[in-house]
């Protein structure tokens, strides 16, 4: 054990020294972090805007109408007259005598002419406001009585609000899974190295065992993994990031991410003799699955053959995990099946590299 530690550590300082590897675990991702997290950072949502045009003797129906959407997040304002591509509503004259008895009133609501989502949000919630007024809810009359056919509770249902997957909420996540895998891929240059200069050798005349050198080769790649992930989500925590409801989950599917990400890098280790070349192939490797995983954007504005690889690639599991997690609160159990796939190509990965190892 105290060999498979000793090689650890040698490989752990190794990587740590060298100002290339240092760039791309601390400095390059938070390049990239904070370029992305600005450029889709949300804006701030402007409220939609209601002019409204009373023609009734009376401010009964534009008192019952206004607070409604109000509270619904829509800006009421008076106006005089229809300006062309402003949403308005006209309250026709005895409106409010109509309502009372029961008749139909002859609300007019201009609009563009292409109606946008968020008009239509307006004048889904405007006919809201109306059918509560002819129900007698938001009567100014009625409310002071207490009368009125329905009665209306609202109450909290329970759901917590998630954070849009947006901005910072994105990005960091996106690219703290993009370099765990890309610097966990390019490590495996290190077992090229190591065999081209004969460091492997060396280490092999010493009394250890290839299963020892392997594991140590995996230890020190899989603590590598771990320093980036607690650097990215403290950094996370810096700029706001609202990160999962089970922490522990959410660290430790994280870290079987990092574990399956270091047995592959061992193993493309051991397929080159070329440490540049191997180096070469793993950059291209994660360039290819990092936005088939869905890692450089949601794979919601992609077709549907596009999601169904991030399915089938180690990045897309990391992701749709993440995701999962950050978006909807998900548990263990949510994120079983991705996990299963990290322990699968662990399982596979390792003993390949140890079989191809070669001093």
């Amino acid at each position: 054990m105290r060999s498979v530690l000793v090689i650890a550590w040698y490989d752990i300082k190794r990587v740590l020294r060298e100002r290339e590897s240092l760039f791309w675990i601390f400095v390059g991702p938070l390049i990239f972090t904070v370029f992305f997290g600005l450029l889709f950072k949300p804006s701030e949502p402007q409220r939609p805007k209601l002019a409204v045009i009373n023609q009734d003797a009376s401010d009964d129906v534009l008192r019952g109408i206004q607070p409604w959407m109000e509270r619904n997040g829509v800006a009421v304002a008076p106006a005089t007259t229809v300006v062309p591509g402003r949403f308005t509503l006209v309250i026709p004259a005895g409106a409010a005598a109509d309502i009372r008895d029961g008749k139909a009133a002859a609300f007019t609501l201009h609009a563009g002419a292409d109606e946008s989502n968020a008009e239509r949000n307006v004048r889904f919630k405007l006919q809201q406001a109306v059918t509560r007024l002819y129900l007698g809810l938001d009567s100014a009359s009625r409310a002071a009585s207490g009368d009125g056919p329905l009665v209306v509770r609202e109450a909290d249902i329970g759901v917590a609000r998630r954070e849009t997957t947006t901005g910072f909420q994105r990005s960091v996540p996106a690219y703290l899974v993009m370099f765990v895998f890309l610097n966990l891929l390019v490590s495996g240059a290190g077992i090229a190295e190591d065999r081209a200069s004969g460091r492997l050798r060396r280490i092999s005349m010493a009394p250890v065992s290839r299963r020892e050198i392997v594991l140590g080769k995996l230890l020190g790649r899989f603590a590598i993994g771990w320093i980036q992930i607690v650097y990215m989500l403290a950094f996370g925590l810096i700029v706001g990031i609202r990160w999962a409801d089970h922490p522990w989950v959410f660290f430790g599917f994280l870290s079987l991410f990092a574990l399956s990400s270091a047995s592959l890098g061992i193993l493309m280790g051991t397929l080159f003799t070329d440490p540049d070349k191997c180096a070469s192939m793993a950059v291209w490797v994660a360039i290819l699955l990092a936005p088939l995983g869905g890692l450089w954007w949601p794979l919601e504005i992609v077709g549907p053959v596009m999601r169904q690889l991030a399915y089938v690639v180690p990045t897309g599991w990391a992701m749709e995990g993440v995701n999962a997690m950050l978006a909807f609160g998900a548990g263990a159990r949510d994120v079983a099946p991705f996990a299963a796939g990290f322990l699968a190509l662990f399982a596979v990965s390792l003993p390949l590299a140890a079989r191809r190892l070669r001093v």
